[in-house]
C-alpha cells in the first residue's frame, strides 16, 4: 500500500513539475533566436552598400519572418493556457531561429558573390 501511494505521489509530482519546466525553457529559445537575428542585422548594415538592393530585400524578408515568429512565440509564452502554449512558443522560437539562419546563409552567399 505504501509503495502504491509513493508511486502515485511521485507520478503526480513528476507531471506537475514537467509541465512547469516548459515555461523556463522558452526564454532560452528566445535569446538564441534574438541573438541570431541581431547578428544578421549587424552583418547586413556592414555590407549594405556592397550587395544589390534586390538581394538585400530577400535577406530582409527572411529576417522579417524570423521577427514575426519570435514575436508570436513571446506572445504564446506571456499568455499561456497550459503546457501546449509553452511548447508552441518554443517551436515558434526555433522556427524564428531557422529563418534567421537561412537569412545568414543567404546573406553570406550574396557577400561571397559580390567580392
Amino acid at each position: 500500500m505504501k509503495k502504491r501511494f509513493l508511486f502515485l505521489i511521485s507520478g503526480f509530482l513528476f507531471t506537475l513539475f514537467s509541465f512547469n519546466s516548459f515555461a523556463f525553457e522558452c526564454p532560452v529559445h528566445f535569446q538564441v533566436a534574438q541573438a541570431k537575428i541581431d547578428k544578421v542585422l549587424v552583418d547586413m548594415k556592414i555590407m549594405d552598400k556592397k550587395i544589390a538592393k534586390q538581394e538585400m530585400a530577400l535577406v530582409h524578408t527572411l529576417i522579417d519572418d524570423a521577427k514575426m515568429y519570435l514575436s508570436s512565440a513571446q506572445h504564446n509564452h506571456e499568455k499561456p493556457q497550459g503546457a501546449y502554449d509553452h511548447a508552441r512558443a518554443m517551436a515558434k522560437a526555433d522556427t524564428a531561429l531557422g529563418y534567421a539562419n537561412a537569412a545568414d546563409k543567404l546573406h553570406w552567399a550574396y557577400m561571397q558573390k559580390s567580392k
